[in-house]
Order: structure tokens, then C-alpha cells, then sequence
């Protein structure tokens, strides 16, 4: 028992000591504005605008059905969000336009029927779902047969193959 104090002791001192120690302040009069911007790291503001597209996407020449979903910036806290799926060779199983305002940086939100949606975006995908999981069935109402816009879409290169999306 007496270990165990010394060894919580020994690391709270530890940890008491390395907090308490300051950093030599800078002299800021020496750096010009040109210079200190220079050397500060860029921030780099995530793209969530273009076009991005479920796993069968991939496979659309062979016929399989896929949902695509389209972003564009309204402003610096607002996208418009767009989901469509295919449409060229029956009637067009997911649609959805909507409009998500920005709560954090990648994250954005929209009430569709009074449910709470998140759009969560990285570099190289977004994928959409409900803030509450118990609301994710709301997310089946956009689409028909049982399908549901709930999903991770990666963002493609290229816009999506509008002769294939419905309208």
C-alpha cells in the first residue's frame, strides 16, 4: 500500500513541477508582422464542397443503382446539400434537397422533419446520419424501397455522371 502512495505521490510531484515551469518569453519587438506570419503554421480550412458518392457509384456501368450527393457553399456557414440517386434506367430511389448550417468545423446540421441530421465531412468523405440514433429511421423517408440516405459517401473527382442522376 505504501508503493502505491509513493508511486502517486512521486507522479503528482512530477506532474506538479513540469506544469509550473515557464517558457523564456520572446522578444516580439525583434520579429517583424512579415516574418511571424510567415513562421506561424497555416491553417487549413476543409473543403466540403462537390460531389460525392455511395459504393456502387463505382459499378454504375454495370448497372447498379447508387446515391450520389452533391454540396455547394450558400456562404461561409451554410452548404446546400443535394442527394440524388440513379435515374437513367427506372424512377430514382433517393431525393433530397436541403440546406445545413455549419456547427463546427466539417460538421454541419439540418432539421428535416423535425429531426436533427449531421453532415460530418473529412478530406475525403462525408457521411450523413441523425444526431440522435433513435431518429435514423427518418432518414428512410427520402428514399423508396426500404433504402435510406444514411451512409458514408467519398468525394469524387469528378462531378457525378449527371446523365445517370434524376432531376
Amino acid at each position: 500500500m505504501n508503493i502505491l502512495k509513493v508511486v502517486t505521490l512521486s507522479g503528482g510531484l512530477v506532474l506538479a513541477l513540469n506544469s509550473c515551469t515557464q517558457k523564456p518569453a520572446k522578444d516580439d519587438q525583434s520579429v517583424t508582422g512579415e516574418q511571424s506570419a510567415a513562421t506561424q503554421p497555416a491553417t487549413t480550412k476543409l473543403m466540403v464542397d462537390g460531389s460525392y458518392a455511395n459504393s456502387d457509384y463505382e459499378k454504375r456501368n454495370e448497372g447498379y443503382d447508387w446515391v450520389g450527393v452533391i454540396v455547394e457553399n450558400i456562404d461561409e456557414n451554410k452548404i446546400s446539400v443535394k442527394i440524388r440517386s440513379r435515374a437513367d434506367k427506372k424512377k430514382p430511389t433517393c431525393t433530397l434537397d436541403t440546406e445545413a448550417t455549419k456547427v463546427k468545423d466539417g460538421v454541419y446540421q439540418s432539421m428535416l422533419n423535425g429531426k436533427n441530421v449531421v453532415f460530418t465531412f473529412n478530406e475525403t468523405s462525408v457521411s450523413i446520419g441523425t444526431e440522435n440514433p433513435q431518429d435514423k429511421d427518418a432518414l428512410h423517408f427520402y428514399c423508396s424501397g426500404g433504402a435510406t440516405i444514411a451512409d458514408t459517401y467519398t468525394k469524387t473527382t469528378a462531378p457525378l455522371d449527371a446523365a445517370q442522376m434524376g432531376k
